[in-house]
């Protein structure tokens, strides 16, 4: 019983600890002055469950507001007009078409130093991948 109760309370503590880390950050607008660091063209390696990919991710102001854009293989390039700041990172969320369905997705863009790390979340985090991005 004692190792129960040990495990749970470990569990309890890691779950306010989580949340305390960053993950209750609200997500704010990003703008061209708050995210200037992540205007313009990437290379984003990722590795998932089905294997590597790139994909192609731009940044850009346009008309005081930023967009984007993603090129993903046989999607082709994407809009993406939804993107915040949480904490350091940079979100940036779109939609795109498989097989007739509307499958949402987020990157994730996360400094680390002298390097830019990667998560893309697909389907409400269904499938998810892992990696780098590289500003060209």
């Amino acid at each position: 019983m004692l190792k129960t109760v040990t495990l749970h309370s470990l569990f309890v503590l890691a779950l306010i600890s989580t949340a305390a880390s960053g993950f209750a950050q609200a997500p704010v607008p990003a703008t061209p002055e708050n995210a200037a660091s992540f205007i313009g063209d990437w290379t984003l390696s990722a590795e998932g469950p089905q294997g590597p990919a790139q994909f192609g991710l731009t940044v850009k102001v346009d008309s005081g507001k930023l967009i984007g854009t993603v090129a993903m293989g046989d999607q082709g390039s994407l809009p993406i007009n939804d993107i915040s700041l949480i904490g350091k990172t940079l979100v940036l969320r779109y939609n795109f078409d498989y097989q007739g369905m509307s499958i949402d997705a987020a990157i994730s863009l996360t400094p680390a130093g002298d390097k830019v790390g990667l998560e893309i979340a697909f389907a409400g985090g269904a499938y998810t991948m892992t990696g780098t991005a590289a500003k060209k």
